[in-house]
């Protein structure tokens, strides 16, 4: 079997999990890392058991035996680092949030498309069985038609967490709020026309907290909320017009549970905490090798970067900010 040939940026925990599951991948040949010096590099390496060793990010990007580039660099890094890896020719698997704005977005996609290579925003809960499981519930009618959704990610961050910098693209919504938005467009099958926004900011100059409205077509609404100062958790519930649906998650050091609730009902999809990686570099390898989309295109990407910045400007300007005007 051929194989995508793989280099990643950045040494930090994400690879425990993101990076092990290139080597999991059956379609996936994880062959070096680069840290932002040369020795945490190195060590990595010899920690993951890889062959090459490299002492800089653009020594890894010019190396001619390397197909993508997984980037899990600080969030203020993405654009720079994925943009001298497509025009190096790798394909290139993005953490997320992609870029620290829908400028940005567009300007890595376009030297995407002018190299003739992909990249992805990397979402690992979009290859979670649990999240097709509960749209496939919403389709077969369980709760009646959808009309609101309220989704909650929040955590205790460590003073020290470079989460709270804001010149590093710090910040609730940037790093966690993420989550909740996407979980509504994808679940709301649409796009938000408007939203409202109200941030309780650290005295770093980032968000501790976001609290978000997402008005989408047909008077359905998302509240979405991320918090680095409350107690672990994650989840949303869904109202119908004859019923609700609750999906919680319980994570454990070797797995995760997402418990879905609904009309007396129960059901569970349990993983180990490396599996939606997998799937994720296996789809996005698969799409490479054999000549196909990535599961997720640019655009996605460059529209959560969109509803991102109108949400940053609705906190500013203390009002609703409608989609088609985020340019102004």
């Amino acid at each position: 079997m051929r194989k995508l040939r793989w280099g990643v940026l950045g040494t930090g925990k994400i690879i425990s999990k993101a990076g092990v599951a290139i080597h999991k991948a059956a379609n996936s040949e994880w062959l070096g890392i680069a840290g932002r010096h040369a020795e945490t590099g190195r060590e990595a390496a010899e920690k993951y058991g890889l062959e090459h060793r490299y002492n800089s990010y653009r020594e890894l990007i010019e190396d001619p035996d390397i197909d993508a580039v997984y980037i899990a660099l600080l969030n203020h890094l993405h654009k720079e680092w994925a943009i001298d890896a497509l025009q190096a020719g790798k394909h290139v698997l993005l953490e997320k949030p992609f870029t620290l704005n829908a400028r940005e977005a567009k300007e890595v996609a376009d030297t995407a498309k002018a190299n003739g290579v992909q990249i992805m925003e990397a979402h690992s809960w979009r290859f979670q069985e649990a999240y097709h499981g509960v749209k496939a519930l919403l389709e077969e009618g369980v709760i009646g038609d959808l009309g609101m959704m309220c989704s909650h990610f929040s955590f205790m961050a460590p003073s020290d967490s470079t989460r709270w910098v804001r010149e590093w693209g710090g910040g609730a919504l940037y790093d966690i709020g993420c989550y909740p938005i996407a979980w509504s467009r994808f679940l709301m099958g649409a796009e938000p026309e408007a939203v409202e926004c109200h941030m309780v900011m650290s005295s770093t100059g980032v968000d501790t907290r976001f609290i978000g409205t997402l008005y989408y077509p047909d008077g359905r609404v998302a509240h979405c909320s991320a918090a680095f100062d409350m107690a672990n958790g994650s989840g949303f519930e869904l109202y119908g017009t004859r019923g609700r649906l609750s999906l919680n998650s319980r994570v454990q050091p070797e797995s995760v549970t997402l418990t879905a609730e609904y009309s007396g009902m129960e059901r569970q999809w349990t993983s180990d905490r490396i599996q939606p990686y997998v799937h994720q570099v296996q789809g996005f390898a698969d799409a490479i090798l054999n000549g196909r989309p990535v599961p997720y295109s640019v655009e996605d990407a460059i529209q959560q970067m969109t509803i991102m910045d109108a949400l940053f400007r609705a906190n500013e300007e203390r009002t609703r900010i409608y989609l088609n005007d985020t340019a102004k």
